[in-house]
């Protein structure tokens, strides 16, 4: 107990009047995007605005000389602008134009299609359209110059592009460019507004990492065959005097002519509590190739994996948006995390000492505690040190900070150390941890803990249920084993 001493002092606050210590979801808005740019209006008629300086030298030198040739120029150029003005505006009478956005939300390593119909139906002749729905995506220009033969056209294409990052985006305003025959007068016109298009992260199949190793600590892990009910059904049996009907398996009575009832599985974990740190000093690397976007995988892959197995998950986490939700299995409750592990930016002022503290009287024995973290040595390791001496099985996923482009390892603040210190602290205060790198398979990088030997293996028993798990000796360790046998 001594080891959480400074978990209890950070609750202590907490239990103060007007605070909470009970997680609740925060409500996500998403940031506005940023302003774009436009060019001044002097660099965008810098022509026009010549030829107007030419015309009034031409006048003046028609009026000063005499000199009729003065005055034709004059002229001339008047009615070169007047008639490219008027085309500029002129020819956008007859254009129709629209794009077809996704409307559903997208995933990392998807494709992003949209699709431009351009339609013209008379007015004066256009001799060039750019077509471009602005957008802030990553490695997206959805854009293209289009060439219109004829007075009536018809044109179609598709712009497609691989989503490398995560996130909410801003697709449009939607624009037509084009111009008059002597390109002095560049016009525009705004056929479609902006919509938000949220990316989720990329989920990778991940093995059972968090919960696997609870039969060897001898914590009741396995499943065990249970009077009470459960998400999981194991297998039926013949109905008994006092079994509620609500229990009874219709299709295996009708298969066997008699009554037989359903038997469940008890949960190999009360809970899972996904802490997920977007502290400010802990990120290193940029876009894709980032510690963040690293961590958003490995976070949201972990959620996926364990509401699979119909286990109750919590998420916790401060960064530009904040969330603190505690277990449950509903639909809506994984809606919020994805939402927020989509949106929520490495932008965070709450250290991940203090996160865990906001956890200390949520999380139990009977919880599997996921940290995943980019952070140095730090207060946050002997946070951790006490909750596994609680019975909390905890697992720790360091992204490694080093191997990122302009990550420096070390900091400080909330990151003091290096990603080489704090994971040397944390294998040798015996805390299940798992080493990511950059460029990293995430699946495979969580199928064996740093200094933890051979991966794990499953077995099965014959009639379905699992045995438990075993693991291969390693440094000299016989092999281990647990569950019900």
């Amino acid at each position: 107990m001594a080891l959480l001493q400074p978990l209890r002092r950070r609750t202590a606050l907490e239990d103060s009047p007007g605070a909470t210590t009970r997680p609740r979801a925060v409500p996500i808005r998403a940031p506005d995007p940023p302003p774009r740019r436009r060019p001044g209006l002097l660099r965008r008629y810098a022509t026009p605005v010549g030829l107007l300086l030419l015309l009034g030298l031409a006048v003046l030198s028609g009026v000063v000389t005499g000199f009729n040739l003065a005055f034709r120029l004059a002229y001339l150029l008047s009615l070169m602008l007047v008639v490219a003005f008027a085309w500029s505006r002129a020819g956008f009478a007859g254009l129709r134009a629209f794009v077809e956005r996704p409307t559903l939300p997208l995933r990392v390593g998807e494709q992003l299609r949209e699709t431009v119909v351009l339609t013209s139906h008379g007015g004066l002749p256009k001799p060039w359209l750019e077509a471009e729905d602005e957008t802030d995506v990553p490695g997206l220009r959805a854009a293209r110059v289009v060439e219109f033969q004829g007075l009536v056209a018809f044109r179609r294409f598709s712009i497609t592009a691989e989503l490398t990052q995560r996130g909410e985006f801003t697709l449009g305003p939607f624009k037509v460019r084009s111009s008059d025959p002597f390109g002095l007068f560049p016009y525009e016109k705004v056929y479609q507004g902006s919509e938000r298009v949220l990316v989720y992260p990329r989920i990778v199949p991940v093995p059972d990492f968090a919960l696997a190793y609870l039969n060897l600590s001898g914590d009741a892990g396995g499943r065990r065959r249970t009077h009470l009910l459960s998400p999981q059904a194991s297998s039926v049996r013949e109905y008994a005097a006092g079994d509620s009907i609500s229990r009874i398996h219709w299709r295996s009575t009708a298969r066997h002519s008699k009554l037989m009832v359903k038997l469940f599985d008890q949960n190999e974990a009360g809970q899972v509590w996904v802490v997920f740190d977007q502290h400010a000093q802990t990120a290193a690397g940029a876009g894709a190739e980032s510690t963040d976007e690293y961590g958003a995988t490995v976070a949201a892959s972990a959620v996926e994996k364990y509401r699979g197995m119909q286990l109750p998950v919590g998420y916790a986490c401060h960064g530009s948006l904040s969330l603190l939700a505690p277990p449950l299995r509903s639909v809506p409750h994984f809606e919020a995390i994805s939402r927020h592990i989509a949106a929520s930016r490495p932008e965070g002022a709450t250290p991940l000492f203090n996160l865990l503290a906001e956890l200390d009287l949520e999380v139990g024995s009977n919880t599997a505690l996921i940290v995943v973290t980019a952070a140095g040595e730090g207060d946050w390791i002997t946070a951790l040190e006490g909750f596994q001496h609680r019975g909390v099985n905890v697992s720790v996923v360091l992204v490694d900070r080093t191997t990122f482009e302009g990550a420096q390892d070390g900091g400080d603040g909330a990151a003091p150390g290096g990603s080489a210190d704090a994971l040397g602290r944390l294998v040798a205060g015996g805390l299940r941890t798992y080493l990511v790198r950059r460029g990293e398979a995430i699946a495979a990088a969580l199928a064996q803990p740093v200094g933890g030997g051979p991966a794990l293996t499953r077995l099965t028993a014959p009639d379905g249920g699992r045995y438990g798990v075993l693991r291969a000796g390693a440094g000299g360790i016989p092999a281990a084993a647990g569950g019900d046998q």
